[in-house]
């Protein structure tokens, strides 16, 4: 029953991660025109430089799945360390790591749900030292009343103070 999950688990993730390649590269897609009346504004648009909405969309997938890298690379130095059992001081230490990192992560990913809910199309949110947090919110211009109201967010859910968090915005 296990490798069945397994198999349908590396599937989905497969077809998942097509899907986002797809809509990556196809987005920039425009239909062909096939009005003759139309066809000398058909070059005019062709010298236009595409949406920043798709740049802005493909630096956050970027971040997220850096981040996500990091992450996942940093869980199986934990878990390599845990299992050999070699230190009993260092496994306690690496099994408090771990729990801590996944605590942090599901903050981080509860506080980007409540950023997006506030009609921010995505956010990405850096852990820097000293308990600090950037945030990144997918905007076009982020007012001083957003920014102020997004620290909020993050102090809240992060149970930090607010001035340890800075707010930017990129396209």
């Amino acid at each position: 029953m296990a490798k069945r999950q397994t198999i349908w688990l590396s599937t989905m993730m497969v077809l998942s991660l097509m899907l986002i390649g797809f809509y990556t590269v196809n987005n920039n897609v425009e239909p062909v025109n096939t009005d003759q009346g139309q066809t000398s504004n058909q070059g005019e648009k062709e010298n236009e430089r595409p949406t920043s909405a798709a740049e802005g969309d493909d630096f956050f997938i970027k971040q997220h799945l850096d981040a996500q890298e990091k992450f996942s690379q940093r869980v199986e130095e934990l878990n390599n360390l845990i299992a050999s059992g070699k230190d009993a001081g260092e496994v306690d230490k690496a099994k408090k790591e771990l729990e801590a990192m996944n605590n942090l992560d599901e903050k981080i990913e509860n506080t980007i749900e409540l950023i997006t809910l506030e009609g921010y199309p995505d956010a990405f949110i850096e852990a820097k030292e000293n308990n600090k947090f950037h945030v990144t919110v997918q905007a076009q211009d982020l007012d001083r009343n957003k920014a102020v109201k997004i620290m909020g967010i993050v102090a809240k859910e992060m149970q930090i103070s607010s001035s340890k968090v800075s707010v930017a915005a990129h396209e």
